[in-house]
């Protein structure tokens, strides 16, 4: 039996990563709750974003981070190919800060990127960052239920690289809580870009996708 079809595979993790999928399913559609019509909007588009331009704004950023962590939670599964209680317990701790994200959004959709409602925003996304790369450690130096042909090279290149964020997204929230001006946390931006490229360069070559169970020809004589 493929290591990837193993019954631990197709009903443990998939129970779990369908649980998952249907959390953040509703997070991401709960960003939308707070948009309302402003009072005396004039029907223009102008009018529109001229009142709502924060709340807006705070949705768009969201709805890219929640899709963001989704995505990387989606390619951690990917590598993962047996069933380990503690992967429970470590989702649950991630889904624990996803679901508070609608509400972290609600801070800051009048006060806008700036201040203490900045900083439980920021902080908050740190922490569902900083779950993310807990949940990958337990899985892969813990559990050890990673794909075996992920060396322990590859693993702590994944593990530093998530562990950055959350790192990064303190320093915006520390800055915010300082009333620091925005420009002196843009620097996150092209970090980010070099943190990507250099993972890139080493798991390039390194990075097996998991394969597909492929029925052998053994099995079909």
């Amino acid at each position: 039996m493929d290591t990837h079809d193993t019954p631990e595979k197709s009903y443990d993790l998939e129970r779990l990563i369908f649980f998952t999928d249907g959390v953040f399913a509703i997070v991401i559609t709960l960003l939308v709750i707070e948009l309302h019509v402003p009072e005396g909007w004039d029907r223009t588009l102008a009018g529109l974003f001229a009142a709502e331009w924060r709340k807006l704004i705070a949705y768009a950023i969201s709805f890219f981070a929640v899709g963001m962590f989704w995505n990387a939670h989606r390619l951690m599964f990917r590598r993962i190919v047996r069933f380990h209680s503690g992967l429970v317990a470590f989702n649950f701790i991630l889904l624990a800060f996803v679901v508070l994200l609608p509400f972290a959004v609600t801070l800051i959709f009048e006060s806008g990127p700036r201040g203490e409602p900045f900083f439980i925003y920021i902080a908050l996304i740190a922490l569902i960052a900083l779950s993310q790369a807990l949940l990958w450690g337990f899985a892969a130096f813990v559990a050890k239920v990673v794909d075996p042909r992920y060396d322990n090279r590859m693993k702590r290149v994944i593990f530093v690289t998530q562990l950055m964020m959350p790192v990064l997204l303190s320093g915006i929230a520390l800055a915010a809580a300082n009333q620091a001006p925005p420009l002196t946390w843009v620097w996150i931006l092209p970090v980010l870009v070099l943190l990507g490229r250099y993972r890139r360069r080493v798991l390039g070559t390194l990075d097996p996708r998991p394969v597909l169970a492929q029925p052998s020809s053994s099995s079909s004589s």
